[in-house]
């Protein structure tokens, strides 16, 4: 399956692939850009937000936004999803255009124009993260869109058609998915030998079953701790973690019989072993809600 934004074509398709535009609404503000599947397995999207002023009506710096996402298959039905952000490098064309403009629109333009954008609050807590932190929240996303790729894939196989005769896609949002069928179609099989499979998708052999236990669907050790060396080094910190909390715990048994101080600290040694469950359990498997997600 194949993911779009919220609106836009496919120009400029062809075997290397295809553009296109997107716009949507996040965090309480529009953004609008441009999109590319860059064959055989890289999304990228290059977006500005809205322009919002200040008090006096002066345009305010904003950051832009950039997803990269690349998505390696490694089995029949899996494939390895990559994915990275940050500002892109200017380009020699780019620098050249901006210092053009600012020779135009004179040094206020220039200074305004080479103001780096404040940090938002929410970024600057986000930096100051852990890694792993952001793994985990990363993983969730996937888990929002995971259960409805995997069976929506498997029924298009099996009713032996494009996605645009499997499902209704009337939107806008649908077009970009609706090219990158096509794209599959046209560009993907070619060359490769026939297979059970037949129509659209001969050549690219059969699926495996469906994966109805949730667990298994959503086994984020496999998919992602496993291989990860930042979240591996959380899962043992944890662990280090649990044995000093026990520690602290029994010695707060021991005294609170004398010092209320210490069953306070005993009631929070308490807490600090359930959060390590919850956490622990998000590096093994999801429990992404999708009736719960409104």
């Amino acid at each position: 399956g194949g993911g779009g934004g919220g609106g836009g074509g496919d120009a400029a398709s062809g075997v290397r692939g295809f553009w296109f535009d997107f716009g949507d609404r996040t965090m309480g503000k529009r953004r609008a850009g441009v999109g590319a599947f860059r064959a055989p397995f890289v999304v990228a999207y290059n977006a500005d937000y809205e322009a919002q002023y200040d008090k006096k009506g002066r345009p305010r710096p904003s950051r832009p936004f950039n997803l990269t996402v690349v998505c390696v298959p490694t089995s029949a039905g899996r494939s390895r999803a990559i994915i990275f952000g940050g500002s892109q490098p200017e380009t020699k064309e780019a620098r050249r255009a901006r210092r053009r403009q600012q020779a135009t629109e004179g040094a206020e333009a220039a200074e305004a124009a080479d103001k780096k954008p404040p940090s938002s609050p929410a970024s600057l807590l986000f930096k100051l993260l852990p890694v792993w932190l952001g793994h985990l929240f990363s993983n969730r996303f996937l888990d929002s869109d995971l259960a409805f790729l995997h069976y929506q894939e498997q029924v298009v196989r099996t009713r032996g058609g494009e996605a645009a005769g499997s499902y209704f896609m009337p939107t806008q949002s649908d077009r970009c998915i609706a090219a990158l069928r096509r794209w599959l179609s046209s560009h993907a099989l070619s060359g490769l030998p026939a297979s059970s499979a037949s129509g659209p998708h001969a050549g690219l052999g059969p699926l495996p079953p469906p994966i109805y236990s949730r667990d298994a669907l959503f086994d984020h050790f496999t998919q992602h701790t496993s291989h990860c060396r930042h979240c591996q080094a959380a899962v043992s910190a944890l662990a280090d973690w649990r044995k000093r909390t026990y520690r602290v715990l029994a010695a707060a048994l021991l005294l609170g019989v004398r010092f209320w101080l210490a069953r306070l600290v005993g009631v929070a040694c308490l807490g600090l072993l359930r959060l390590y469950v919850v956490v622990e359990k998000q590096f093994q498997v999801g429990e992404y809600k999708h009736w719960q997600n409104h």
